[in-house]
């Protein structure tokens, strides 16, 4: 029985220590795709900003990836009659709304505002099946990814799978093959394929001095390699992706003891996934507001940027959790379920 228990409590602490990560990446995002929207802005741009955007985006999008692997390593592992063909379906459903949903949102509002980000033509809503958009790139990778594993799986470990993919993917352009669109989704394997074979249990017991060690090599040799252009070099790309992974890892391992920072990981990763989809849409909108007021200020761009996209995003969310068809885009088959629950009660 206590053995049962300590599972139990062992499952529920690795899982809030996920959701912190997730937090984090997420909040990873929004920054670096402030700074992002201030240089496409015009806005004057300190080298220091250039690197450090360079620096979060050698690993940020990785560490996404990474998670959403342990994510399907814990439902895999706890999941005993659920079919492929199922799962797939599953995920097609709540991945494939939110996407092509936000996707054409997106798109629409760029091409009615210049300013926002990129100007789009209304023509692309027909082609985000094949050609993503923006940051909702990762739905469509993860999407087709966890199509891969599920169906591997049936035959293979995730560790097999992993090396499978990963051969594949920097083999194959040797011999001609052109992934097109599709490569967005073999080089994100990597990643994700060491999330579904680690799991971040390992790295709990990390002694604190060598996670600092990490911490600060990380930060030290990133920016460093940002500094002579080496960071999008073959096999520095993906040494510095795995060591951001890792760092980022124990870094949320030490900062979650920290009450402040474990409450603000908590939040950030409750509404992760609204913020995630609509965080560029309220960022943009800061800075044009911003701009049409005078305001050059970089630093100033940061953090109001910032606050718009976590802030509004939150506000969106509340909003949509009161209304089924908004909540809908969100979370599908959770709210077709609600539905059909209340239904019932009827």
């Amino acid at each position: 029985m206590n053995l049962n228990k300590s599972k139990v409590n062992l499952y529920m602490e690795r899982n809030i220590s996920l959701d912190r990560l997730k937090g984090y990446a997420c909040f990873l995002v929004v920054f670096g795709h402030v700074i992002r929207g201030a240089k496409t802005a015009g806005i004057s741009y300190p080298r220091f900003f250039a690197d450090l955007e360079s620096f979060i985006w050698s690993f940020h999008v990785a560490l996404f990836l990474f998670l959403s692997g342990c994510a399907y390593k814990i439902s895999s592992d706890n999941k005993k009659t659920r079919s492929p063909k199922k799962f797939i379906l599953y995920k097609a459903i709540n991945l494939g709304i939110p996407y092509l949903f936000f996707s054409g949102l997106y798109i629409v509002i760029n091409s009615l505002t210049d300013s926002v980000n990129t100007h789009s033509s209304l023509s692309e809503i027909l082609c985000v099946w094949k050609t993503p958009v923006a940051q909702y790139w990762y739905l469509y990778a993860l999407f087709f990814l966890l199509c891969m594993w599920a169906l591997l799986s049936e035959s293979l470990s995730n560790a097999e799978i992993t090396v499978l993919t990963v051969v594949f993917t920097y083999t194959a352009p040797f011999f001609g093959v052109d992934f097109g669109s599709f490569g967005i989704v073999f080089y994100s394997a990597l990643a994700f394929g060491l999330g579904t074979v680690f799991g971040i249990k390992p790295f709990k017991k990390t002694k604190p001095f060598f996670a600092a060690a990490v911490i600060v090599i990380h930060i030290a040799l990133g920016f460093l390699l940002v500094c002579f252009s080496l960071n999008e070099k073959p096999f520095i790309k993906e040494f510095l992706m795995l060591l951001g992974i890792y760092a980022s890892i124990l870094f949320v391992y030490a900062a979650e003891k920290m009450r402040f920072m474990a409450c603000f990981f908590d939040f950030m990763s409750k509404y992760s996934f609204q913020i995630y989809l609509l965080h560029t849409i309220f960022t943009s909108a800061a800075r044009i507001l911003l701009l049409k007021a005078g305001i050059t200020a970089l630093v100033i761009h940061i953090v109001i940027g910032c606050l718009f996209g976590i802030i509004f995003s939150y506000a969106a969310a509340a909003i949509a959790k009161r209304s089924k068809v908004l909540n809908l885009v969100f979370f599908p088959t959770k709210t077709f379920s609600l539905i059909k629950n209340k239904d019932k009660a009827i």
